[in-house]
């Protein structure tokens, strides 16, 4: 029985299934397992069910997934430096005047309302639509390039990036391993037409197999 475990690992090559335990200290090595979620593409085989729910692979799988928690931007972490600093400083504005006011004796509700008017003055009211509306127009941006953020707090981040490192099997491909471009001579070449490829390796005088597809 051979098994497709794509669903767990992202490698599409079928596996072979057996009654020995070749990794019993890895449960995704080794044979003698199939995992739910996962597709039997050849055979058949009868088994006992040992593991349900959060017990399984994928079930685990889910749950670091679920409790998994995010870390801050460097853009959210600045905001709320920024936020804390421009707090402090408002409330303590708000109590100074209050005091001076008491000292200058003012009536007691004028001095609460003026405390108030001077911390509410001190917060940046247009902070928040000023940052989601940048932060919005550089979504779109990299909308129009193909870029989908999940996150509009991270285009910041995604600004500054000079290299994006992904898993290949089934996220930047479709499961399918094809040459684009043949290096030949130092020099790169399209692979896409087949016929240009030959004529150019006829031209290079390199030892080339066509029927066979070797070098």
């Amino acid at each position: 029985m051979k098994v497709d475990n794509s669903s767990l690992t992202g490698e599409s090559k079928l596996l072979l299934r057996s009654t020995k335990c070749t990794a019993p200290k890895n449960a995704l090595e080794t044979d003698n397992l199939a995992f739910f979620g996962t597709i039997c593409k050849e055979g058949s085989g009868r088994g006992i069910v040992i593991s349900t729910g959060d017990s399984t692979v994928i079930g685990q799988i889910a749950n670091l997934a679920a409790t998994a928690s995010g870390t801050k931007t460097p853009l959210r972490i600045e905001l709320d430096r920024f936020i804390f600093i421009i707090s402090i400083i408002s409330i303590f504005m708000g109590v100074f005047f209050f005091f001076m006011g008491v000292m200058l004796k003012y009536p007691f509700i004028t001095n609460i309302i003026f405390a108030i008017g001077i911390i509410v003055a001190n917060v940046p009211e247009g902070l928040l639509a000023t940052v989601t509306v940048a932060l919005a127009l550089t979504a779109k941006k990299l909308y129009h390039k193909k870029v989908l953020v999940k996150n509009i707090e991270a285009v910041e981040t995604l600004g500054s990036t000079s290299c994006i490192c992904s898993d290949k099997t089934g996220t930047l491909t479709k499961n399918k391993m094809t040459a684009t471009h043949i290096w030949i001579n130092a020099e790169t070449f399209d692979a896409v037409n087949c016929e240009e490829v030959e004529d150019l390796i006829k031209k290079k005088d390199v030892d080339y197999d066509v029927d066979n597809e070797t070098f």
